[in-house]
Order: C-alpha cells, then structure tokens, then sequence
C-alpha cells in the first residue's frame, strides 16, 4: 500500500519531446474487437469478496451489437516494455474511464481527449520507466505536456488563497471530520445521505458542502469550476493473477484514493485501518469542485 500525499507535494514528472519528435516508451496492444466500444456494463460479481470485484460485464460494440458474458479481467489494452512485461487495462476498467473521465457521469475530473485509444497512445509515451517493477498500489501522476482536461479536484488551502474559501469555511468542515469518518468506515447508504442533507441544512452558508461520490464515499465538494491541467493521474495495483494492470486514470495531479474500505480491504478480506485513515485525512485536505 502507497502512503496519502498532500495535493501540494512535486509529482512525478517525465521529460517530454515536441510530438512529432516523440516515440513511445512502451508497446501498445489493442483488442480490434472491442476498441471503439459504445458502453460496458457490469453484469456480475464476486460477492464472496469485501470489494466486490466485477466478474463479467456486456460489451455494447461499436457497431451497436452486444456481447455478455464478457470476462471483466479481459484486456483491451496491454502496455508492453522492451522485455516484455505488461500492464493491462481491462474491460471493464476501461469502461469505467470511459463513463467517469470522459463523458463525466458523476462528478470528477475530465478528459479532453475522447478517444480512449488515443489515450492509451499518449500514455504509452509517458509512463515512467520503473512502472512495471512497482509492487502493490501505486499513484502518481505525469507531466503529459499539452492540455490534458479539466481538472476536478483541488486542495482547501490553494482556494483559500485564491479567495473561493475563507478560513471560517474550512474551520466549520473540518469540524464534522470525524462524524464523516465514522460514516465513510461503516456507515449505511441512509445515514450518509441523511448527514450530507443535516450539514447543508445547518450550514447553508458554508461554501463547502459534503457529497456521496461513487454511491459510497461522503466527500468535501466547493460549487467552484474545474481547472485545465497538462498532468494525468493514474492509479495500478495487481490483477487478479498478480500482475500489473491500470486501475483508473483521470485529468490532473495525484490525488489521494476515497476513504472506501473496500479500496482499502486485501483480497484476505483484511482491512488496513492505518491507509483509510491516511485518505480520510487527505480528503479533509482535498475537495473535489463541482461547479461548471
């Protein structure tokens, strides 16, 4: 498991080219079946595990005909280095980025980029060299060198400074931290949704409101627009057969991963108090910025 770092902390930064000068760091191997896909359902998974991974997923193709039983694992796209180890995305990771990151159904980060292939081709020029010997979960984010998106995410601190917060908004939210740690470790989906409308009841001044993101996690979030970003973030960790495979990407700097058990439960079922701990701090240090 990776340690939370604060948004302000130097990310990784990769030297960069003028485009027509560029060649990828890394192969890329793309599934013509599935490439260009319309959308990608979960339609079954592993209940016997706390994180309740995805076992098979319906392909809409992009000829509009459906494929199901589709195994969730399966690669669409396989990074490759000079000696031949991968980094895969599956189906359904990749459908997970196409719905959150690229056509923003929920609130996030956005790519500018609409092409997920032509995504995975930029991402093959910058990934950093060490990426396949890392172990366990990893974040980082990388310098990609032309604008990437919009950004969805940004430190209390730096909109404090720029005058969107004061210190009277940041002082009243961090106030109910450990009512929203309480409620992100064990609390139902009806007492989250109850607490987020108590808060905004009781402080309908605040300019920093909370807000259930990915159906689970009570977060932070400022009525505030998002911001143009020439950095991608990206989060990998094990496959199912323990090899390196992408977990999700977005526009923008490392950020720290949502204070969800499951994201922090291993495939034991054991559940690591101390790394929940570390994201529910940082997301009391982070919002994520729904305004247009």
């Amino acid at each position: 498991m990776t340690n939370e770092r604060p948004l302000s902390q130097p990310s990784i930064e990769t030297t960069t080219r003028p485009e027509s000068m560029e060649k990828p760091k890394f192969t890329l191997d793309i599934d013509p079946i599935y490439e260009g896909f319309q959308a990608v359902e979960v339609t079954k998974i592993d209940d016997s595990k706390p994180w309740k991974p995805a076992l098979e997923v319906k392909v809409t193709k992009s000829d509009g005909t459906a494929a199901e039983g589709v195994d969730a694992e399966h690669a669409i796209y396989t990074f490759k280095d000079a000696k031949d180890n991968t980094l895969s995305v599956s189906i359904a990771t990749a459908g997970h980025i196409d719905d959150l990151h690229i056509h923003a159904k929920e609130p996030g980060s956005q790519f500018e980029q609409t092409s997920l292939t032509e995504l995975m081709q930029d991402i093959s020029k910058h990934l950093p060299e060490d990426v396949m010997e890392r172990k366990g979960i990893s974040t980082f984010d990388m310098q990609m060198g032309k604008h990437m998106g919009m950004e969805g995410i940004a430190s209390m601190d730096e909109l404090m400074e720029e005058g969107t917060l004061t210190s009277h908004d940041i002082a009243t939210v961090r106030m109910e931290q450990n009512r929203v740690y309480e409620l992100n470790k064990s609390g139902s989906m009806e007492d989250k949704n109850a607490y987020i409308e108590s808060f905004r009841a009781s402080h309908p001044e605040s300019k920093i409101q909370f807000q259930l993101v990915r159906d689970t996690v009570v977060v932070p979030v400022v009525d505030s627009p998002k911001r143009p970003t020439t950095k991608l973030f990206m989060m990998m960790g094990p496959d199912a057969n323990d090899k390196p495979s992408m977990y999700t990407i977005a526009p923008g700097r490392d950020m720290p991963r949502h204070p969800n058990p499951d994201q922090h439960t291993d495939r034991d079922g054991k559940f690591d108090e101390a790394t929940f701990k570390q994201s529910a701090e940082a997301w009391f240090d982070t919002v994520m910025l729904t305004g247009k």
